[in-house]
C-alpha cells in the first residue's frame, strides 16, 4: 500500500521468504527503502532458525523498525510477544526500542468501539499507528510517523575524512544526507546528517572520524 508494489499477499506460513524492498517518498520529500522482511513465527523449528536468523538480522541494519501487527487477530498479544522475544533474541538493544513504529494494522476488521478506542490510543503515541493496508487508512499518518521519527534522531556530524578513504566518504553518502563539503587538500571536509544509530555506527566503524554539531 504505501509503494504500490504488488507482492505475494498470502494467509500461509513462507508464502514469502525473501526479504523485498521498494522505494518510498515521505511527506518532507524524503526517499527512504522499505524493506518487508518475513514474518515473525513463533516455535520455529531448530532446523530452520538458523536459515531466518540470517534473514532477520538486518533488521540490525535499519534506521528504525515498523512492527506490523495484525491487530484483529485473537492472539495479536501474544503475536506481539514473539516478535519482541526475536528481537531481542537477534539483539535490538533496549536502547533502540524508541526506534520502533508499532503498526496496528486491520483496523478495518474490528468493530467500531474497539477501532475508535485504538484510533485515539494511536493518536496520543508517537510510536504507534492505526491503519488498514486495505482501505489506505492511516497510511499517510504512518508516513508523517516515520518523518517525524527520523527527525527526531538525527544529529549532525562535522567530519575530516582523507580523500583516499572512499569507503567512508561512500558511507556518509549512502547513509545520511551531506549538508556541505569541502575538500581542502588531501581532506574532505563534510557535515553530514544521520539518524541517532547510523551516528553511532559512524563514529565506531570509522573510529570517531567526527565531531557533533547542532
Amino acid at each position: 500500500r504505501l509503494t504500490g508494489a504488488q507482492v505475494t499477499a498470502q494467509d500461509q506460513l513462507f508464502a514469502t521468504l525473501d526479504p523485498t524492498m521498494r522505494a518510498v517518498t515521505l511527506p518532507s520529500g524524503r526517499t527512504i527503502i522499505l524493506s518487508d522482511t518475513v514474518g515473525f513465527v513463533s516455535a520455529l523449528p531448530t532446523s530452520l532458525v538458523a536459515a531466518f536468523r540470517a534473514t532477520l538480522e538486518e533488521v540490525l541494519e535499519a534506521d528504525l523498525i515498523l512492527h506490523v501487527r495484525d491487530i484483529a487477530h485473537p492472539d495479536t498479544i501474544a503475536q506481539k510477544d514473539d516478535v519482541m522475544n526475536v528481537l531481542d533474541e537477534l539483539g535490538v538493544e533496549e536502547n533502540r526500542k524508541n526506534e520502533i513504529i508499532e503498526v496496528r494494522n486491520k483496523i478495518d476488521l474490528i468493530d467500531d468501539d474497539e477501532r475508535h478506542a485504538l484510533l485515539t490510543n494511536s493518536s496520543r503515541n508517537d510510536h504507534a499507528v492505526a491503519l488498514s493496508a486495505i482501505t489506505g487508512e492511516g497510511s499517510e499518518t504512518l508516513l508523517e510517523a516515520i518523518d517525524g521519527l527520523l527527525d527526531s534522531e538525527r544529529k549532525f556530524l562535522d567530519v575530516a575524512i582523507d580523500l583516499s578513504d572512499g569507503a567512508a566518504i561512500a558511507w556518509l553518502y549512502e547513509r545520511g544526507e551531506v549538508v556541505s563539503r569541502h575538500d581542502d587538500g588531501n581532506v574532505a571536509r563534510i557535515r553530514v546528517g544521520l539518524d541517532a544509530a547510523n551516528a553511532a555506527r559512524f563514529e565506531q566503524r570509522f573510529n570517531n572520524r567526527g565531531s557533533a554539531g547542532p
